[in-house]
């Protein structure tokens, strides 16, 4: 093993061995770590009604957005400060803790009438379920073919998200519908717990430089050290580009002469399209690689985003909502796996989600000031030239990841 194998890592990518150390995937260790990750980003998919159910409690629309981020910081904050336990022994108990606060704290925010109290559940249960961001995105890396298991994740969370978007305005979106689901779902999570995988056996990264039986104990090398740091900064940036467009689409629709209803049709058919994009990963698994779908995606993408500005039919902005929203869910799934690749131990797939959940925050507020300050054209091109901005380090981290995979399980073979 010596440098090429990052220089020049591509003969790889469809070639990986098999990395033995990292644990199959069953029905067990699958449906723990894929419904733990639906906690973790159940509160910011049911946003919309989130909002919705804090009106209902006496909020005026700014202070609804207020509360929201900080229940979603409150996520992120703790999903960051727990990734390096959650990389170690301490992942199944510090999930158990996490999500139990979670649905303690939902439970309340569902029952009690006072608002602040409800307020308080629901920025506790925030924090709470910042345990299984953490654990859950290091989970992930415990297991093989870390492409699959990635945009099996990511297939699972559309699917259910799809079917509870769809069934919480039959009841009703309230308090208790909302509230309750966030409970029920981490109560979920909780109960799962046990079957979460630990680290695999032999999970330290190897010298990408050095032979195959170069193990490195209690330390990184430093090209997966400056990747991984690189992710935590590029997925983020990227990923925030994307909701700002997501979270504007009823405005970008109202220009063009898009009605409510025909915009809400396209975001379904835009998830739609998310979980086709996660699927065709799902199935080619790490045979496609990483670098070059990313990409591929990622000028797909920003063109898709640029094109917004120069269109003003209301089937055509239609039409680049849901190719948008498709690109993303595919270029998501491999950025997850990328973060998974470099280290079985989960060192930077368990950050990865706090630290994206950080600028998804902020997505509305970016969003709203750009359309308002230079107007949707503009604010269409600088979100596209993002995408086009993340390419280079995108691949080069993705060389690396590739790389790694790749080492550790020559090390395993040697």
């Amino acid at each position: 093993m010596n440098a090429s194998t990052i220089s020049n890592p591509d003969q790889h990518e469809s070639h990986t061995p098999v990395d033995t150390s990292r644990f199959p995937l069953t029905f067990r260790n699958g449906s723990s770590i894929f419904l733990i990750s639906l906690a973790s980003l159940m509160m910011a998919n049911l946003a919309p009604f989130i909002m919705t159910a804090l009106g209902h409690l006496g909020f005026d629309i700014l202070t609804q957005g207020n509360i929201l981020t900080c229940a979603l910081l409150a996520s992120a904050v703790v999903g960051l400060g727990t990734a390096r336990w959650a990389s170690g022994r301490l992942r199944r108990p510090l999930a158990a803790v996490g999500l139990a606060i979670a649905t303690i704290a939902f439970s309340l925010a569902t029952v009690v009438s006072e608002p602040a109290l409800a307020v308080a559940g629901l920025i506790a249960g925030g924090a709470g379920i910042g345990t299984a961001i953490s654990t859950s995105g290091a989970a992930l890396a415990a297991l093989r073919n870390p492409n699959r298991v990635s945009a099996a994740s990511a297939l699972v969370n559309r699917i259910c998200i799809t079917a509870i978007l769809a069934m919480i305005p039959a009841f009703g979106i309230s308090q208790g519908s909302v509230f309750g689901t966030l409970a029920g779902i981490s109560l979920v999570g909780l109960i799962l717990v046990v079957w979460l995988p630990g680290t695999p056996p032999h999970a330290e990264p190897v010298a990408l430089e050095s032979k195959p039986d170069s193990r490195i104990i209690g330390s990184t090398p430093k090209p997966i050290f400056v990747a991984g740091i690189a992710i935590l900064f590029i997925f983020p940036l990227w990923g925030t580009s994307e909701d700002a467009i997501w979270t504007m689409a009823p405005v970008l629709g109202s220009a063009v002469g898009l009605d409510e209803t025909a915009t809400g049709f396209a975001l379904s058919l835009a998830g739609a399209g998310g979980i086709l994009g996660v699927l065709m990963v799902t199935i080619l698994g790490n045979r496609i690689g990483r670098a070059l779908p990313l990409s591929i995606t990622l000028v797909l993408g920003g063109g898709a985003k640029i094109a917004i500005a120069f269109t003003n039919d209301p089937m055509v902005l239609a039409g680049l909502i849901i190719t948008i929203n498709m690109i993303y869910a595919f270029a998501f799934a491999l950025y997850l796996a990328t973060a998974a690749g470099l280290d079985a131990r989960g060192r930077w797939s368990g950050p990865l989600l706090g630290a994206y959940l950080v600028g998804s925050s902020f997505a509305p507020f970016i969003g709203s000031a750009l359309i308002d300050s230079v107007g949707i054209p503009t604010y269409a091109i600088i979100m596209g030239i993002v995408s086009f901005v993340v390419i280079a380090p995108t691949v080069a981290i993705a060389r690396v990841s590739v790389a790694a995979e790749h080492a550790h399980a020559l090390a395993l073979e040697g």
